[in-house]
């Protein structure tokens, strides 16, 4: 490896008027050392931790993953990912187990390795932090002689509070297929697809110093490096950070190692309201901005990509109050700003929208794609959330409340239900299905904030999986905090007795328990490769217990709670534990059924035309209120204006006796209002506004 040093205050990185880095202060990123091994039976637990935090966080996050110690020593006949520098790493921060995540080498709690359990926290306090340098990074490859160039470009926005700071670069390889131990329920693997294994670092293993870190300081360093032939250099990347010595990563960049560049050719601002809850034909907008950076006028190709929306909505880009074509080309001036304006209108079929706006250099189509993303919920009232791990179950989910015959469901991971719900968009979701199965943590402090205020709104709760409450025990690797063990007791009504053991072999139901009384019992599977701890818990008054191990009804391991304001189901066992996959769709089918309370689509109707009364006063200007009579179930009020339109959502909690709306900012006009579940809608009735 040769190295050539550049350090001065002015010098360009690329073309003229142009930059690796941005000029505006930035908030620190995320490298995440992922310490694993190919005989680490819980490493692609780990690994899938690690993807589905750079699928939520993108460039925002790079993972390396460091094969080191004893699980990582390969058999006879098995590929040796191990190098000297993951091995010095590994050793300095003294990893206890694997896999083992070392975030921004930042001292969490005096530990410098995390458990998988922890990353994802760790992740999002790191993000929150400000940096005092911004990185950029550009990557050439000569596939002559095999040589990588790779440029680092450092630009203090601040004085570095820890005076000397260090670059180090290093390079990674994806999509290497080889031997992986897998305790998870797939078994073990001979054609794992391994990703980000470090190959070697560039620099020193500890980088090399930076001496003038005070702000304004622009710094630009050359590095070359002989890629070996057996290495493919299509499949990998170049991660270059500055940090601390050997503690305190401010920013890391990751970009292809073949052609990669951090080529900053403009600076995109979306809205703080990302996750918005829409209704039939209500245009939902979100507004952005686009700045030219680039140093001359400039063309950009916008493009908006619908995921998951039903394909009945309608989604339109306009650019300083324009419509263009998606894909669409527009011209920026030199330093020019450009309103980006993304509108979505759902239609009456219910779903989840995600919408990508991508905006692509013309003049330079190497460099990074700036992307923005915004969500919309619309006409769900019965929302399956899957924690990361847990996906291969999420099918049996939604095969429960296809079988009660919900026709308003979906499902989404546990990232994207925090969003919506931490920007007040589930007012219009009744219900919660919560498939946490054998995941860690299995719950967190942002996580019950919003549960909490689902449930003390009047929303229900299914929670299911085993070692919920274990987590919340303060034993040894456990996860708990004050806040979800409050939680626990609080609204999971739960006491927690046991860890359980694969002597729980069977699951019994309540035979007296009026709602799951009569669901046939079913055997425990084997389904986490001999990890089987189905837990054992006391249920809280008002909870009583429904389903019990074995012949012991002693041995309690679920509950059901009707506290007046919600109601709660709690599985300590999971569906996907059941031998009989019919029991385990009934778990999730009767919750559901139980949420709702109702037994027939007469009485249904009649329920809900019973429980509407009429608002006053009537005409009204600025709030009207409507009395409610003996509302048995959850429901969503919900006002449409005279052509239909959906204006107007608000979720009501069963047993609630009057609802006040605030209208002042509805036209004049006639309105009319039902109550709507997912079983469907009672009849309307009918206010006037007027001014």
């Amino acid at each position: 490896m040769n190295r050539t040093l550049t350090l001065l205050a002015l010098l360009p990185s690329v073309a003229f008027g142009q930059s690796l880095v941005s000029t505006a202060p930035q908030n620190r990123t995320v490298l995440l050392e992922d310490f694993t091994g190919i005989h680490c039976g819980y490493c692609p637990e780990g690994h899938a931790i690690a993807a589905a935090l750079e699928a939520q966080h993108g460039p925002r996050i790079a993972v390396v993953g460091v094969h080191a110690g004893p699980y990582a020593t390969p058999a006879t006949g098995e590929p040796d990912f191990r190098t000297a520098a993951g091995t010095d790493i590994d050793t300095y921060f003294t990893i206890g187990g694997y896999p083992a995540g070392v975030i921004n080498r930042h001292l969490f709690n005096g530990a410098d390795d995390l458990g998988r359990g922890a990353w994802e926290g760790a992740v999002n306090e790191m993000l929150a932090l400000p940096s005092p340098v911004n990185l950029g990074v550009a990557s050439a490859f000569d596939a002559g002689t095999r040589e990588l160039t790779v440029t680092v470009e450092l630009l203090y926005t601040a004085n570095s509070p820890g005076g000397d700071d260090y670059i180090s670069v290093l390079l990674l390889e994806s999509n290497i297929i080889g031997p992986q131990t897998d305790y998870g329920p797939s078994g073990n693997h001979t054609d794992y697809q391994h990703n980000h294994v470090l190959r070697s670092y560039i620099t020193a293993t500890w980088g090399e110093a930076v001496n003038t870190t005070t702000q304004g300081t622009t710094l630009v360093r050359t590095y070359t490096f002989t890629v070996p032939e057996q290495w493919n250099v299509a499949n990998c990347e170049v991660v270059a950070f500055v940090s601390e010595d050997h503690s305190e990563v401010y920013q890391v960049r990751e970009v292809p190692a073949d052609g990669g560049t951090t080529l900053v050719i403009g600076e995109l601002n979306g809205p703080e309201q990302t996750h918005v809850a829409g209704s039939n034909g209500q245009q939902s907008t979100f507004n952005s901005t686009l700045t030219n950076v680039l140093g001359g006028a400039a063309d950009y190709q916008v493009t908006l990509t619908s995921y998951g929306s039903p394909v009945s909505w309608v989604s339109a880009v306009a650019v300083n109050g324009t419509p263009i074509a998606n894909p669409g080309t527009i011209a920026v001036a030199d330093a020019a700003t450009a309103n980006i304006a993304v509108h979505v209108t759902p239609s009456n079929a219910p779903g989840i929208g995600r919408y990508l706006l991508s905006i692509a250099s013309i003049n330079d189509p190497g460099a990074p794609v700036l992307e923005e993303e915004f969500n919309v919920i619309s006409g769900i009232t019965d929302l399956i959330v899957t924690h990361t791990g847990a996906e291969p179950w999420e099918q049996l989910y939604l095969d429960g409340l296809q079988q009660a015959g919900n026709q308003a469901f979906a499902a989404t991971s546990k990232a994207k239900f925090m969003r919506f719900g931490e920007q007040g968009a589930l007012a219009g979701v009744n219900n919660l299905y919560m498939n946490i199965s054998w995941t860690f943590p299995s719950l967190t402090d942002d996580e019950v904030a919003v549960l909490t205020a689902h449930m003390d709104a009047g929303g229900d709760v299914m929670i299911a999986g085993q070692d919920i409450g274990w987590d919340q025990s303060g034993a040894t690797g456990s996860y708990g905090t004050p806040a979800t063990q409050a939680f626990f007791a609080s609204h999971m009504h739960a006491t927690y007795v046991a860890d359980g053991s694969s002597a729980n072999s069977s699951v019994n139901f309540f035979d007296a328990d009026q709602v799951f009384g009569n669901l046939p019992n079913s055997t425990v599977a084997n389904v986490f490769n001999n990890n089987t701890y189905p837990e054992e818990i006391t249920p809280i008054a008002p909870a009583v217990g429904i389903l019990h191990y074995g012949t012991n009804v002693n041995k309690i391991g679920g509950l059901r709670c009707d506290n007046g304001t919600y109601k709660v189901v709690y599985f300590g066992v999971g569906p996907e534990q059941m031998s009989n996959a019919a029991v385990g769709r009934a778990m999730v089918q009767v919750s559901h059924d139980w949420f709702y309370g109702v037994v027939g689509v007469a009485e249904f109707e009649a329920m809900l035309a019973d429980a509407l009364g009429q608002a006053y006063p009537v005409p009204a200007s600025d709030r009207i209120t409507i009395p409610l009579n003996e509302l048995k179930v959850a429901a969503t009020l919900e006002v449409f204006d005279a052509t239909g339109r959906s204006v107007m959502q608000q979720r009501v909690a069963a047993g609630t006796t009057q609802l006040v709306l605030d209208i002042a900012g509805l036209e004049m006009g006639l309105y009319r209002y039902a109550l709507r579940t997912a079983e469907g809608m009672g009849n309307a009735r009918a206010f006037q506004v007027v001014r």
